[in-house]
């Protein structure tokens, strides 16, 4: 993410590193794109000799698409790396492509930036044979920075933050069983161990969070459910996505912290003309008790809410929706528009108009796997207080 926050100079570095990504993306997309004008013909073999075929290159459907990444944020200074996805259909005994899975991926990710900070990140999404199962989640290390204005909607001023840094490792997962149609029920278990912790300035009353600012051990566990008809789960045109997700955390040794959390993400899309597609939608996450600095539900990312620095409001419940335009340019090139609003407060019932949160933006996508319609999706969004940022990732925001 290269995020602006009302810095010339960084806008103007944003600019420039954001045009150095749609050079990599127009390499990227010159060598991995499939041949959208053709699907008739056969797949051509993976030789050296079709290799070195621009012609045969550019009608192999790869399963392996390598991404480098260049992002540059004021925490992180500039960060580079490389991120490896494997995508794969897994296929009844009788191998017939009919009988295939939808698209499963399993991700990789290395970055390390100028200010020494290192992440190591592995996400999985597997549809097993017949779609018995899927199994989901995400796990790795992180040495990180964030800001922090403090919790609620009445924070310290934009620019007066704590840089907050920390070590973190984690395992979120969830493993989903077929029981009827295309309904799915499960367990989730969530693991987070945040620890040095340092703060760029003394924690004053302003901070207003006191449970987990020195580090916290989080492990929670229970019962989900899902119900999957989208028809690409990278990018869907048609279909709807409900899932439901309960934790129950338990304290554990030096760490006292107990407490629920709910998770509540439903999606629904509606195909349009061709290649076009309308999708919103709904996600409510709450938490009560004694919640972690680090667990606490927050406003920001590259899925949901774009546009705003990630943690720039945080809470014990945040509710939000979002509404995208999917549109065909020209072949292998699509784009969006999108937006996006919530609320944050301690319950539900504290909610108040007054606190709305709005963004909007729009992107650009670019076809790298036309099977399991897959894109590279690169996103620029404005937040009501006047903040931005770009995106540059795999697949659609939802």
């Amino acid at each position: 993410m290269l995020a602006y926050m009302k810095d010339k100079h960084l806008l103007q570095q944003t600019k420039k590193l954001a045009f150095l990504l749609m050079c990599l993306l127009a390499s990227i997309v010159s060598v991995y794109a499939n041949d959208i004008t053709d699907t008739t013909r056969p797949e051509p073999r993976k030789t050296l000799r079709n290799f070195m075929n621009p012609d045969s290159l550019s009608a192999i459907n790869f399963s392996i698409i390598p991404i480098p990444i260049l992002t540059s944020s004021p925490e992180t200074g500039l960060r580079f790396g490389l991120a490896i996805d494997y995508f794969f259909n897994a296929k009844e005994n009788d191998g017939k492509e009919k009988n295939e899975a939808r698209g499963s991926f399993i991700f990789g990710q290395v970055t390390y930036s100028t200010m020494r900070q290192l992440d190591l990140s592995a996400a999985w999404q597997v549809f097993t044979k017949g779609e018995k199962w899927v199994l989901r989640g995400r796990a790795g290390y992180s040495s990180f920075a964030e800001r922090v204005w403090g919790i609620g909607m009445q924070t310290v001023p934009e620019d007066d933050y704590w840089d907050w840094n920390y070590e973190r490792t984690y395992w979120d997962s969830r493993i989903f069983k077929l029981l009827k149609g295309s309904w799915y029920a499960g367990l989730s278990v969530n693991y987070s161990n945040t620890y040095r912790v340092r703060y760029s300035k003394p924690i004053t009353p302003a901070f207003n969070y006191s449970d987990g600012v020195n580090g916290s051990l989080a492990f929670g566990f229970g019962p989900a459910v899902l119900l999957e008809k989208r028809d690409y789960p990278f990018s869907a045109r048609k279909g709807t996505y409900f899932e439901a997700v309960y934790h129950n955390y338990l304290p554990m040794g030096v760490s006292p912290y107990a407490y629920q959390e709910w998770i509540v993400d439903f999606r629904k899309f509606y195909p349009i003309a061709n290649e076009n597609a309308f999708g919103y939608q709904l996600f409510t996450h709450i938490t009560d008790g004694d919640v972690p600095l680090r667990e606490l539900p927050r406003v920001g990312s590259a899925n949901l809410m774009r546009g705003y620095f990630g943690g720039r409001f945080r809470n014990k419940t945040i509710s939000a929706a979002q509404a995208e335009y999917r549109f065909q340019i020209w072949r292998w090139i699509h784009a969006s528009v999108f937006t996006a609003g919530a609320l944050s407060a301690p319950t539900v019932a504290d909610y108040s108009t007054q606190d709305f949160l709005w963004t909007g933006g729009a992107g650009l996508r670019f076809m790298v796997n036309k099977k399991n319609r897959m894109f590279i999706r690169v996103d620029y969004a404005r937040n009501s207080t006047f903040g931005g940022a770009f995106y540059f990732r795999l697949n659609d925001a939802f």
